[in-house]
């Protein structure tokens, strides 16, 4: 797999004009993120494959030069200063097609910046973009299993979609967001992000979601769910669980009557109860899983898996929590709720690792992708059986 090129010349060479058509370019040709290193070539990420996309190297004076004029002159000071930024950047077109955009076309990118050591380079910047498409998906879109899709917008408690950074949990949230929107114009929705990835944007909706960005708008998200009640949300939304305190305002919003969403970086819905009680002092710990236990609705995990035709496919992993789960849990010491869980999902063949087989066997995914998923002695057992 190659990149389409993107001739610099037209445009004076690299410079800040150029590199916004650039990025313009990479969102075209369904790049999902852009790394950019002081003293290395542009290099894109399109369908989970590493692509160069320029015979050049970006020196790092220019690459500091461009930050200054792409973005902020404060970015090296805090570089320097040893600290990591996150920022967005949106592109915004105009009637004269500016950096390739229509009039009113808009593209947004989730940028991080850190100083490193690269290669023969020392503390030099580096960047990475990821790509925010912009239009959000339909939801009937993502090919979600059918019983998934319905349980997705319940009226109170706690939705989780959990896994590893670029698996789409944004985009499946921006999804379920957007069709609540649209078809349940009477819940409003507030969200806190770090920061705004999609924007939700949907001019016939009833009433426009808010929200609020961790570090411009609101300090963290626990403080978000505390003032989030004043403000009669019907979903609330929040862009990550990372701490004791989060955790406590997203089951306190639930037991209020409120559908709270969240994502968290674990692997599957066995791991996330455990995990999240790791969060919790020991003593606390017992409690808090029944006060989670009685308000998880479901957890979903999803990974994007790399297709035998080049692109990429969400393949999920998801247990929505009926009242008969919650009592066969509520009957087991929560240490032993993993253990339930991954059986359960087992007995049914609805493990990541069963769904990543059904794929190899139908040729979607080829082993050496089937081997992200499972072990090779797993597969090895599965060959055999």
């Amino acid at each position: 797999m190659t990149f389409p090129d993107f001739d610099f010349h037209p445009h004076g060479g690299i410079n800040s004009d150029s590199l916004r058509h650039f990025l313009v370019h990479c969102a075209r040709n369904s790049v999902s993120d852009i790394f950019i290193q002081g003293g290395g070539p542009l290099v894109v990420d399109r369908y989970g494959r590493k692509l160069r996309a320029s015979a050049f190297r970006i020196e790092p004076p220019v690459l500091t030069r461009l930050m200054d004029e792409v973005f902020s002159e404060q970015i090296k000071g805090e570089l320097k200063a040893g600290r990591g930024i996150d920022r967005t950047l949106q592109l915004t077109g105009d009637m004269n097609q500016r950096y390739g955009l229509g009039r009113g076309e808009r593209l947004r990118f989730r940028c991080n910046f850190v100083q490193a050591t690269i290669g023969h380079y020392d503390t030099v910047p580096a960047l990475t973009l990821r790509t925010i498409p912009t239009t959000i998906p339909r939801l009937e879109s993502l090919g979600l299993e059918e019983d998934l899709f319905p349980a997705l917008l319940p009226h109170k408690g706690i939705g989780l979609v959990v896994g590893e950074t670029g698996s789409g949990k944004s985009t499946l949230l921006a999804a379920v967001y957007q069709y609540c929107a649209l078809n349940d114009p009477d819940r409003k929705i507030v969200t806190a992000e770090d920061p705004i990835e999609f924007v939700l944007h949907f001019p016939d909706a009833v009433l426009m979601p808010e929200q609020s960005e961790i570090g411009r708008d609101i300090p963290t998200f626990a403080e978000h769910l505390r003032l989030t009640l004043r403000r009669a949300p019907g979903v609330i939304g929040v862009g990550e669980i990372r701490d004791p305190e989060t955790l406590n305002g997203a089951i306190m919003n639930g037991q209020s009557g409120h559908l709270c969403l969240s994502t968290m970086h674990t692997n599957s819905p066995g791991e996330t109860i455990p995990r999240a009680l790791l969060m919790i002092p020991e003593g606390q710990r017992e409690a808090m899983a029944h006060n989670l236990l009685n308000n998880l609705q479901y957890v979903i995990a999803q990974r994007l898996l790399r297709t035998t035709d080049g692109k990429r496919l969400a393949v999920r992993e998801y247990l929505v929590f009926s009242e008969d789960i919650r009592q066969a849990l509520s009957e087991l010491h929560y240490s032993h709720w993993r253990g339930w869980i991954d059986n359960y999902l087992g007995e049914r063949q609805a493990l990541m690792s069963d769904k990543a087989w059904a794929l190899y066997q139908d040729g979607r995914i080829d082993r050496e992708e089937l081997l992200t998923v499972i072990s090779a002695r797993e597969f090895n057992c599965r060959e055999l059986s």
